[in-house]
């Protein structure tokens, strides 16, 4: 399937900001500049402009343009506010990404599971658990639900290259959006025996549902990570107090 223009305006326009081409607080040309060099409608290049907003590439100021706003981070960064992969998130900070499977199952939806993920008591789920490693480092262990209904037939070779793109590319899922929380737990048994922990007894756990394009929960994913090196990386804005 095709990706949208903007999708490709964005991914280029990223690549520029991040190798230094427009650099941090540096303006970006106007979007009739950018509708000329890319060839298309302005419409569609402010549709780009909003998702590296989204990203927190840029900052669009009222009346005086676009402004770069993002600056590359020294440690492995992964994005609260967005969806990537591993490999995703792995490219993008220069790093490469390796999953090992520790275990495929099949299950189905408890009532914990139900309270703490939004998926529908009794609804059979494939769980997949996975240690993650980056620059052949372990530094996460997973633990994803996915509903059988919505992602079958998992096999280890798609779960050590990239259920997402899977997901996208070859069952045609549009992966949406996602309600995640982050907390810092002590380590368990599990997390001291495969993660690099550096002498730390804490990891952060992340814990993520996962919506398709038609609203339904099809993922709910806990992952622990070792603190070493860790940052998760947000763009903030202003809410405007109630009154």
């Amino acid at each position: 399937m095709a990706k949208p223009k903007y999708d490709s305006i964005f991914h280029v326009l990223s690549a520029q900001i991040e190798s230094g081409q427009y650099r941090f607080q540096q303006r970006l040309p106007s979007e009739n500049t950018l509708a000329e060099e890319f060839g298309c409608t302005r419409n569609t290049v402010r549709k780009a402009l909003a998702l590296l907003a989204a990203r927190g590439y840029i900052q669009t100021m009222q009346g005086r343009g676009v402004q770069v706003i993002y600056r590359r981070r020294r440690t492995s960064t992964f994005l609260f506010g967005t969806i990537e992969s591993l490999r995703e998130a792995a490219a993008r900070n220069g790093l490469s990404a390796r999953t090992r499977l520790l275990s495929l199952e099949q299950g189905t939806v408890d009532d914990e599971l139900a309270e703490a993920s939004g998926l529908e008591a009794g609804a059979a789920i494939t769980m997949v658990h996975r240690l993650r490693l980056l620059d052949d480092v372990p530094l996460i262990v997973d633990t994803s639900c996915f509903l059988t209904s919505v992602v079958p037939d998992l096999t280890a070779e798609i779960v050590e290259s990239s259920i997402y793109l899977h997901l996208e590319e070859d069952l045609g899922v549009g992966v949406a959006s996602a309600t995640r929380s982050i907390t810092v737990e002590r380590a368990n048994e599990e997390d001291r025996s495969l993660l690099h922990l550096e002498g730390m007894d804490c990891v952060v756990v992340v814990r993520s549902s996962t919506f398709d394009s038609a609203g339904s929960i099809f993922e709910f994913t806990c992952s622990r990570h070792s603190p070493v090196g860790f940052e998760f990386q947000a763009t903030a804005q202003r809410l405007r107090p109630r009154r």
